[in-house]
């Protein structure tokens, strides 16, 4: 199986110049992961994430080409790093099947009560190594 998410760029996010603001790049992706999530796992537990949370710990992201009103944001995901409390997920966005945007966040599992860091599920880890997306 693999994973894509499409993203139609609605008038409101783009800006004076007439193309998407790139703040709008990081909520794509994160509409992708989250898209991601819910078909992996279900949409309980892309909710609830079981016991945990899955929290952005940090983030990069290069800009390649921009978008405009109305295109069509292609997202793929992957994980390219499993590791024992946070993994991260690797991001390229295309429009017409050109580079638009590129990113890494690394995500850190924490206890959904205590907010202490704590082992990714091995649900999740399954289930989006069994989902992941051809980039």
């Amino acid at each position: 199986m693999s994973h894509e998410h499409v993203v139609v760029v609605r008038f409101s996010e783009t800006d004076g110049q007439g193309v998407v603001f790139n703040g709008s790049y990081p909520v794509y992706a994160d509409c992708a992961f989250d898209a991601w999530l819910e078909r992996a796992m279900g949409k309980d537990w892309a909710w609830t994430c079981g016991r945990s949370v899955a929290v952005a710990a940090s983030s990069k992201w290069n800009f390649k080409k921009s978008a405009k009103f109305l295109d069509r944001v292609r997202i793929a995901c992957r994980v390219p790093r499993w590791g024992t409390t946070s993994f991260d997920v690797e991001y390229v966005g295309t429009v017409d099947g050109g580079a638009c945007f590129d990113g890494l966040v690394t995500y850190v599992s924490v206890d959904a009560e205590t907010r202490r860091p704590t082992p990714v599920p091995r649900d999740l880890k399954e289930a989006l190594s069994a989902t992941r997306s051809k980039m």
